[in-house]
């Protein structure tokens, strides 16, 4: 199986914070979930918010001990500042 990790668009990382390897997310899709690794150039952080594949995607929690980055879409209409 061949890894290619997404590029997402729509972060401007930090000059301090560069990271070159993908971070694994979760896509919580509510019914269902699945892993992608992304590159989005520093490590997530709460409340970013990123595109890939073609869904607007926020980070709703960070990574911990025990859990990955998770990441749920962004309800169409909703303020992205």
């Amino acid at each position: 199986m061949a890894y290619v990790p997404f590029t997402v668009s729509g972060v401007r990382p930090s000059e301090h914070d560069l990271q070159e390897q993908p971070v694994l997310v979760i896509l919580d899709h509510g019914n269902y979930a699945r892993v992608a690794a992304v590159a989005i150039g520093r490590s997530p952080r709460l409340g970013d918010r990123f595109k890939l594949d073609g869904v607007m995607w926020e980070i709703s929690r960070v990574k911990n001990l025990q859990r990955g980055y998770v990441a749920r879409p962004v309800m169409p209409g909703i303020c992205v500042h």
